[in-house]
């Protein structure tokens, strides 16, 4: 947490120099993989994130708010099965340019199916995201999105936390 807490305001000092923004704020969807990191990595193969909702909006040109509603699925490395992971993510964004921080707290969940059981899923304790995007404006209100999130989640009577590297790109419509 203490890490999170020294990037924001790091990546707010760096902010003080404002560039002109295209668009208010966009919604869109993105796809991409899912790189478990430490010890899930252990468990699970990389696998499939999906950005179901990826939105911004900028109160001026520096600050604004997302949200951002997706999951990440992995098979297993031995047997059969997977996990997945959903998340509903909340937080201020930074913009610079077309380039957009976001810091997030996560709403998570996590299932796992293994080869014949039935799902089990999981109690997520907590969970949060350290997110940037880069926004390319298409003209008019398209725009492409690169996205490069790090997703952090501890399960309930785990030792230790979770984590996953997820890089994706999406389609936005701006506004």
């Amino acid at each position: 947490m203490k890490k999170l807490l020294l990037i924001t305001v790091l990546a707010l000092f760096a902010t003080n120099t404002i560039s002109a923004q295209d668009s208010k704020g966009y919604i869109g969807v993105s796809i991409g993989a899912a790189i478990p990191t430490g010890d899930f990595a252990d468990v699970a193969k990389t696998g499939l994130d999906l950005g179901f909702i990826n939105a911004g909006y900028r109160f001026d040109e520096t600050w604004g708010a997302t949200l951002n509603w997706g999951a990440t699925s992995h098979s297993f490395k031995e047997g059969s099965g997977a996990v997945a992971v959903g998340y509903l993510a909340i937080g201020p964004m930074i913009s610079y340019g077309n380039f957009d921080f976001k810091p997030q707290y996560a709403f998570s969940s996590a299932v796992a199916k293994a080869d014949g059981s039935e799902s089990v899923t999981f109690d997520v304790e907590s969970s949060w995201i350290l997110g940037a995007t880069y926004n390319f404006p298409l003209g008019g209100n398209w725009g492409l999105a690169a996205n490069f999130d790090y997703l952090n989640f501890k399960v309930k009577d785990a030792d230790k936390s979770s984590s996953v590297l997820k890089a994706s790109v999406g389609i936005q419509y701006r506004f």
